[in-house]
């Protein structure tokens, strides 16, 4: 009986459609296979792990990002866990040369002492990528959280900066950084806090308390600073102590220009001339106080632009950022390299 040629090449399709869904799901089993070969076991209840006392270390597996130019990324690294307090964090940028140790640059952020975060600096749009681009010119990078105002009162701020200052060099081998190259940087709050720490090596209080051994061993001390639109002499806050209250009391003990001594490093101080939050004379009374003490100091004022280097413009906001940003660069490569 002949067969229609139509039957025929159903029945061939047919055939060749239920093989390779065999092959197919051969594959995907062999795939599956593999895989589950490759994976790690679950955890049994043998292989927990108990502490003969209490464990409050943090065991959750550390977590990489990449950045252009060969930065390895390390977001929310704890420097510091007081009881009563969360724990204090950490970005690090690495750079992709791992071959040596590197100067160290920390950035601290602004916010009124009140508010802020390590993320943000000014009209920067995307600050964590520009760490990292500085990273990728030689350095390590980090940028810390600090106790806020409403969390703690001062000197929580500037002991939190000491400390991560501090972990920094206790884990310098850990991340190819050179102890005796630290820089520390911030803006408006920020710039006031790392003046501060550059100005204050050695005062007794200012250090943060109650360390642990690994850390007490090491060193607070800076060997340059940068300050973006900051405050240096708090006298003029009044009793009010500044937001919040926050130096009400302590003005003298939380001003830069109190510290200030022939010991210190190098500075670079740069503002806006029409801030309406600082006045940019802040800037350049410090650096006279800074040079007459014969320290290394320079002030540039930016003009045209307010607080954070806001202009009248998107272009003027950028072209000053910008400007700031190289005067930092050029100071760092100076002094370091």
């Amino acid at each position: 009986m002949k067969q229609d040629p139509l039957s025929i090449t159903l029945i061939v399709s047919l055939i060749l459609l239920m093989s390779c869904g065999r092959d197919t799901a051969s594959a995907s089993r062999s795939k599956s296979d593999q895989s589950a070969l490759e994976m790690p076991q679950a955890w049994t209840l043998a292989d927990v792990p108990v502490a003969p006392a209490v464990a409050m270390a943090n065991r959750y597996p550390g977590i990489e990002t990449s950045f252009p130019g060969g930065v390895t990324g390390l977001p929310d690294l704890v420097y510091s866990q007081i009881s009563g307090y969360r724990p204090l964090r950490l970005d690090l940028y690495l750079p992709p040369d791992r071959s040596s140790n590197h100067p160290m640059v920390m950035y601290i952020h602004g916010g009124g002492w009140q508010n802020g975060h390590s993320r943000q600096s000014g009209a920067f749009e995307n600050w964590p990528a520009t760490l990292a681009m500085i990273a990728s010119r030689g350095y390590v990078v980090t940028s810390v959280n600090y106790r806020l105002g409403r969390e703690a009162a001062f000197p929580a701020s500037i002991q939190d900066v000491k400390t991560a200052l501090r972990w920094l060099r206790a884990h310098a081998g850990d991340y190819g950084i050179d102890k005796n190259k630290f820089l520390v940087w911030g803006a408006s709050a920020g710039g006031h806090l790392a003046t501060l720490a550059g100005t204050s090596c050695g005062i007794a209080e200012l250090e943060p308390t109650d360390l642990p051994d690994e850390l007490a061993a090491e060193s607070d001390c800076v060997q340059a600073t940068i300050g973006w639109y900051g405050i240096y002499d708090l006298a003029g806050m009044g009793a009010g102590g500044g937001p919040g209250g926050y130096f009400a009391g302590k003005l003298s003990e939380a001003s830069p220009v109190t510290y200030v001594d022939e010991s210190d490093g190098a500075f670079l101080l740069i503002h806006g001339s029409e801030d309406p939050v600082i006045d940019y004379q802040q800037a350049i009374d410090f650096n006279d106080l800074l040079t007459a003490h014969h320290l290394r100091s320079s002030v540039h004022i930016i003009s045209g632009v307010a607080h954070s280097y806001i202009g009248e413009s998107a272009d003027i906001t950028r072209e000053a950022s910008i400007q700031a940003l190289e005067m930092a660069l050029e100071f760092m490569d100076d002094v370091f390299k």
